[in-house]
């Protein structure tokens, strides 16, 4: 029986199945947020039954298809499809007390990852890399800090909706580093001190730009190594 059902996970007729069906559940779950017909809204939560009861089914074969079946839980990809799967089998009341399980709901989606290898990929990668992202977030942080201990001092007093302690300035600062209408922030103090572009020119280059673009750098070089492995 072992035989049979590890061929069967293992059948790209079977993934494509998997993936089809996790792409239906998608759309099922998304048709939800719009005002349907209670007939049809009927079916989709039927349809929502059977996807669940197909989820399960696919995880058993997973797990009867491996030889050993305590390799199944050394996976991390298995546990990670096993909890959503059982997520999916908490009976959920259709009021609002019951909303936290309903939108848990959504995270059957995420099993998309789990089956195209690529996917995994991505992720595997990113979670390599953490610990040098970590540290490349650190001195982001500490650069920002920096800058935003600066504007407290240098624009409080004229600005104190974006300036007026280091906790706005962190925010103001925030929203400057994702370079979204960062100039109506600039403008303001460029009126009233000459140099404020240098403040935020050299916050731009060195946070935005610089910085950004090396945690980008790292995820890279992480994927490259992966796909060389």
């Amino acid at each position: 029986m072992t035989p049979f059902f590890s061929s069967l996970k293992d059948n790209r007729i079977f993934q494509f199945t998997v993936v089809s069906i996790i792409i239906l559940n998608a759309v099922l779950i998304g048709a939800t947020t719009y005002e349907l017909d209670p007939l049809f809204l009927e079916t989709i939560h039927l349809l929502d039954y059977g996807i669940t009861i197909f989820f399960v089914i696919e995880i058993l074969i997973r797990f009867i298809g491996e030889k050993q079946k305590a390799d199944f839980f050394k996976s991390g990809w298995n546990i990670f499809d096993t909890v959503i799967v059982a997520i999916s089998l908490i009976p959920i009341p259709n009021n609002s007390s019951f909303l936290v399980l309903r939108l848990l709901r959504i995270f059957r989606v995420l099993r998309l990852i789990s089956v195209i290898p690529e996917l995994k990929q991505i992720i595997e990668a990113i979670l390599e890399s953490v610990r040098r992202v970590f540290f490349v977030s650190l001195l982001l942080f500490i650069i920002l800090y920096i800058y935003a201990t600066m504007g407290a001092i240098l624009f409080g007093n004229d600005d104190p909706s974006r300036w007026g302690d280091l906790g706005i300035s962190l925010i103001t600062l925030f929203q400057v580093l994702t370079l979204s209408s960062w100039e109506t922030v600039m403008l303001p103090m460029q009126e009233i001190y000459w140099w404020s572009w240098v403040y935020f020119f050299s916050f731009i280059i060195i946070c935005s730009i610089t910085i950004l673009n090396l945690v980008i750098a790292i995820l890279v070089d992480v994927v490259i190594q992966k796909k060389l492995e």
